[in-house]
């Protein structure tokens, strides 16, 4: 399967206070077709309009103010719609349950190759359009 070809046209916020990281992974998703926004900080994303109207929302864990994980609480608030993904290097004990709290649907530890990234994105997509058009997650 051509993952670049089936991401293509996916709307996907990106957020990551590291410049370097968060340029290069707009970079690569704008190169697959998606198109990217991304933010500096959860107060940036919030400030220019609704994380649900997303196909996607990466953040990264520990950002300047609020966290990633409350940010990616308040996109799912937001809407049912956007995919959440928690990107971080930082590990404690209990950040899975903090997660599975958010609802968030997938947790990629750094550092991440960018195909893993992709994978994920593409996984996720998918079982959302699969459940959004009728099939339960136990179909997909």
């Amino acid at each position: 399967m051509n993952l670049s070809r089936t991401l293509t046209g996916a709307r996907i916020a990106i957020i990551e206070d590291d410049t370097l990281l968060r340029e290069s992974l707009a970079l690569f998703l704008r190169a697959r077709g998606c198109q990217v926004k991304a933010f500096e900080s959860a107060e940036d994303a919030c400030r220019t309009g609704n994380l649900g109207d997303y196909d996607a929302v990466i953040s990264d864990y520990l950002l300047p103010g609020e966290n990633g994980i409350s940010l990616l609480r308040r996109a799912r608030k937001a809407s049912k719609h956007p995919v959440t993904i928690l990107i971080t290097a930082y590990a404690k004990a209990d950040l899975a349950e903090e997660m599975r709290r958010a609802g968030i649907d997938a947790f990629i530890p750094k550092p991440f190759s960018a195909e893993e990234l992709e994978s994920a994105l593409q996984r996720l997509i998918d079982r959302g359009d699969a459940v959004n058009n009728g099939l339960s997650k136990a179909d997909v």
